[in-house]
């Protein structure tokens, strides 16, 4: 770190104290002795006293001197851990890495999310069960003295429910977790951890992603208020909120542009693939947000979608605290279901009875997504009223067509339900690049051009009063209603 230039000068120092107190707030009180090797001291030392401060120290450190010698030595010092003892014989491993391999629906990575905490999750998610306990195996024990491994088993038993069809799978799993709190004298601290699990689930792991909100502006009904949060890395929802811009939508574009631009160079040297979320009001949803073009500095410009999973969220149902419970539930649903259970629009077709469409979405929490028969639109050619009564509902994913009249989106929409709710980006991702690659004749007729998905994940919220940077923990900006300053 004496190494890093400007850090020599007090002034240097200074900037780089107040950078790290920003993720650390503990650091603000770090003791100052006018020599750079002691305050270096100092600062490591207030580091090592926080669960992710040598983490938060090197990405500080790679802001302040990105990519210098120095700062990629420090990289290889915190990231390179030396290995820990193991605890658990080979032989009790073995038998929780069976056990967790019997289960097949869960999603591995936010399991590892949610039984880690404050961890460092490996660079890559894991694919199974099975990844993730051996990752955790490799790591220290909990300041209680519970073992991660061991953390992450009560995460897949409350998951697995009580239902009959899992109920031998968890029963074995307490029973070797209870085996080796026993063997380890960890049995209280094993209780309460069980008794938090049974408070609540955990929220699944946050992508990095930038979210941009658009709401209309109340002094002009052209213009509009355009919030910002970038999420710098995957992990706990905790968004960092920028500066407000009001835009007319032909402004979107070049102003998206520089937020990408800068968000990148927060999320430059991280692996990952971030993702896009546009937070809009339900008369914006059908504006193909995903098709912006990014012009930055090669000689073509792309689409936005063929750098980026984009995906739409509802302003109106965020805004609304009342319809938050069910859209947890059905959230919940989403991630513990292994197929995607869908509630198919009857908007156009003859008997279309909108009262009996909306009362079987509100009676069966198994319907996660709908798929629209026309656009969101208002008036009898559209689905705007089947796309509030879902968002109403707490449904959290919607699938349609932006063309009035899409002779083929029904067979392909049934192809993209295959699979899991929650991989549902990545599979309209694909089929967005497949139109974007096919041939001129057919670039503007193939269904990926045309295809939106609403994605909208309940556990990241971003608020729409106050102002921004306000507060660390709460992202807020916007207006209190729309149309309304």
């Amino acid at each position: 770190m004496c190494a890093v230039t400007g850090l020599d000068a007090p002034s240097g120092r200074d900037l780089l104290i107040s950078m790290l107190t920003e993720r650390l707030p503990e650091l603000g009180n770090v003791q100052r002795h006018g020599r750079t090797r002691l305050e270096m001291l100092e600062i490591v030392r207030a580091c090592l006293r926080e669960p992710r401060g040598l983490l938060e120290l090197l990405d500080t450190l790679n802001v302040y001197d990105p990519g210098s010698a120095p700062v990629l030595r420090i990289r290889e010092l915190v990231t390179v851990a030396p290995p820990v003892l193991g605890v658990l014989p080979e032989a009790a491993l073995q038998d929780g890495r069976a056990l967790l391999a019997r289960v097949r629906h869960l999603d591995a990575h936010g399991t590892l999310y949610a039984a880690a905490g404050d961890l460092a999750l490996p660079p890559r998610p894991v694919a199974t069960l099975g990844e993730a306990f051996d990752f955790l195996s490799r790591v220290n024990a909990r300041p209680d003295g519970l073992l991660p491994a061991m953390v992450l088993v009560e995460h897949v038993i409350t998951a697995l429910g009580g239902t009959a069809a899992h109920q031998q799978i968890a029963t074995g799993l307490r029973e070797w977790n209870d085996a080796q709190a026993k063997h380890l004298g960890l049995r209280p601290q094993l209780q309460a951890v069980r008794a938090e699990l049974d408070r609540g689930p955990a929220a699944q792991p946050a992508p990095a992603c930038l979210v941009v909100q658009l709401c209309r502006h109340g002094m002009d009904p052209d213009r509009y208020l355009l919030s910002h949060w970038r999420q710098i890395r995957p992990g706990p929802w905790r968004p960092e909120r920028g500066e407000d811009r009001v835009v007319s939508l032909g402004e979107v574009a070049s102003v998206l542009e520089e937020l990408i631009g800068r968000a990148e160079k927060d999320w430059a040297g991280r692996p990952g693939r971030p993702v896009m979320e546009f937070v809009l009001p339900v008369h914006l949803l059908n504006q193909p947000m995903e098709w912006l073009p990014l012009q930055s500095d090669a000689p073509v410009s792309t689409a936005l979608c063929l750098s980026y999973p984009v995906v739409l969220r509802s302003l109106e149902r965020m805004r609304k605290p009342q319809l938050h419970r069910r859209w947890h539930n059905r959230w919940q649903q989403l991630l513990d279901s292994a197929d995607t259970v869908c509630h198919w629009d009857t908007t156009g077709s003859r008997g279309h009875d909108p009262s009996q469409w909306a009362s079987t979405l509100a009676t069966d929490e198994r319907l996660v997504t709908v798929a629209l028969s026309a656009p969101p639109l208002p008036g009898s050619g559209g689905s705007r009223a089947s796309l509030e009564s879902a968002l109403f509902a707490g449904v959290p994913v919607a699938v349609w067509d932006r063309r009035p009249a899409a002779t083929d989106f029904r067979k392909r929409a049934r192809k993209l339900m295959k699979g899991r709710a929650v991989e549902l980006p990545e599979r309209v991702q694909q089929l967005r690049h497949e139109a974007a690659t096919a041939a001129a004749a057919q670039r503007d007729v193939h269904a990926g051009r045309h295809v939106a998905v609403l994605f909208d994940d309940p556990n990241r919220l971003v608020d729409w009063s106050g102002s921004p940077g306000a507060d660390a923990w709460n992202t807020r900006g916007g207006h209190d209603e729309e149309g309304e300053s």
